[in-house]
């Protein structure tokens, strides 16, 4: 048995400290244990339990109507104009909750002001509680099913609480002193569907058969031939309306605007609008961000075009260009024999460069560069000047130089000299 916690709601609100009753059952206690409380000692126990709130009959009608085979979603809008006469109320303040059809046809339903469940689901929220079935204790009451001796009513007395019930889905709320009047225009309005016998649950009072409200209700059976079963009962009225609950006949209250479905959207409507600016900004970030991935992607294929360009330009003997920018790296690493502590080209010139520049009877012939050395053959105007170059581009540029060759003709010196990095042998 799966567990199950049935809280009873009280007629008159006794708030979250007050003296609240509820009963647990499960595998080991199938009977149901009961207890009474504050609200919040419910809220430990309810804990992977299916929680089912018994509604004060009072507070719940149970009227029948007839209508045509309509679908439920249908069935839930014809059902207040068609209970309409019915109550005294006007329809736009009740919540109806819609059951099933009977043999004859009648749609069962149940009927509560609406003031009254959105305050009975707040107190409950409030305490941690989230119910799972909510229904009229009416439909708890524990009944006979029609045999060949034909149907029974069930009634149940608590103290100064009755609750009939007339059939599955039927029947009311009443208070003791009523109980004959209430009886007698319930045997009424049956018509020839008269049940064949009354079962009295008697809890608590063993003075009731002796009483004037015992005497009236056997008068009234009697005259309608109905057999009064009297069955006192050791337990206590809350402890039978659990054994007497039955998922399949209760008329479930919280349908439409309270379910769980319909009291979530309701808990989310005050943040739909807030919701929609959110999901209009998202999708102009969105359509903004694509905008600009466009232009990025524009650009960046732009680029890679002049790339290609100028890689082409730089190597014209490429034949097949993949990654230009790559490609352009490797190419000048090439050039420059970058790598393995090799020095560059580029980087002997830069820094030669201004002290060849600052000679000027120095004459350039030609330049060779191979495995990291820059040969030079130049003419300049004396041995002197040669070595004064030397030690100038020793000093001045760092650089490791090696005169190779030097002659003189004609009044000048030609000469080659080997360049390498400092430190380069």
């Amino acid at each position: 048995m799966r567990k199950q916690l049935f809280l009873q709601l009280p007629a008159d609100d006794p708030g979250e400290a007050g003296d609240w009753c509820w009963v647990v059952r499960d595998d080991e206690r199938p009977g149901g244990s009961l207890f009474r409380g504050p609200l919040a000692d419910s809220v430990k126990q309810a804990a992977g339990a299916r929680v089912v709130v018994l509604a004060p009959g009072v507070d719940v009608v149970l009227a029948s109507a007839e209508l045509p085979g309509l679908n439920r979603q249908r069935l839930a809008r014809a059902v207040p104009f068609a209970l309409e006469e019915q109550l005294a109320s006007d329809v736009e303040t009740l919540h109806f909750a819609v059951g099933q059809r009977d043999e004859d046809g009648r749609i069962h339903n149940a009927v509560v002001a609406r003031e009254k469940i959105t305050a009975w689901l707040e107190q409950l929220r409030a305490a941690g509680l989230q119910a799972d079935v909510m229904l009229s204790e009416v439909l708890a009451v524990p009944r006979e099913a029609a045999n060949d001796a034909g149907r029974h009513w069930s009634l149940l007395i608590d103290g100064a609480r009755c609750l009939l019930r007339t059939d599955a889905q039927q029947g009311l709320a009443l208070d003791l002193d009523n109980l004959a009047i209430v009886l007698q225009a319930a045997v009424d309005e049956a018509g020839d569907a008269l049940p064949a016998r009354l079962d009295v649950k008697l809890c608590g009072d063993e003075g009731f058969s002796t009483s004037e409200h015992y005497r009236r209700l056997g008068e009234t059976c009697a005259a309608a031939g109905i057999e009064l079963a009297l069955q006192p009962q050791d337990d206590d009225g809350a402890l039978l309306l659990a054994r007497g609950f039955d998922e399949k006949a209760a008329i479930n209250l919280l349908q439409g605007d309270y379910s769980r479905r319909g009291q979530l959207e309701k808990l989310l409507r005050p943040w739909r609008p807030a919701a929609l600016l959110l999901g209009l900004w998202l999708v102009i970030q969105l359509g903004a961000m694509g905008l600009e991935y466009q232009r990025l992607s524009a650009q960046n294929e732009a680029m890679r075009a002049q790339i290609t360009a100028l890689y082409r330009e730089a190597f014209p003997q490429a034949r097949k260009v993949v990654n230009p920018r790559v490609q352009m790296e490797r190419g000048l690493a090439k050039l420059r024999g970058s790598g393995g502590g090799q020095t560059d080209l580029l980087g002997l010139l830069a820094k030669a460069g201004p002290v060849l520049k600052d000679n000027t009877g120095l004459k350039l012939r030609s330049l060779r560069y191979k495995e990291n050395r820059l040969d030079i053959d130049l003419e300049i105007g004396t041995l002197q000047a040669l070595d004064k170059l030397k030690q100038r581009l020793g000093d001045e540029a760092g650089l490791t130089v090696e005169i190779v060759s030097a002659s003189s003709r004609d009044g000048k010196v030609e000469s080659r000299i080997a360049l390498r990095r400092g430190g380069e042998a």
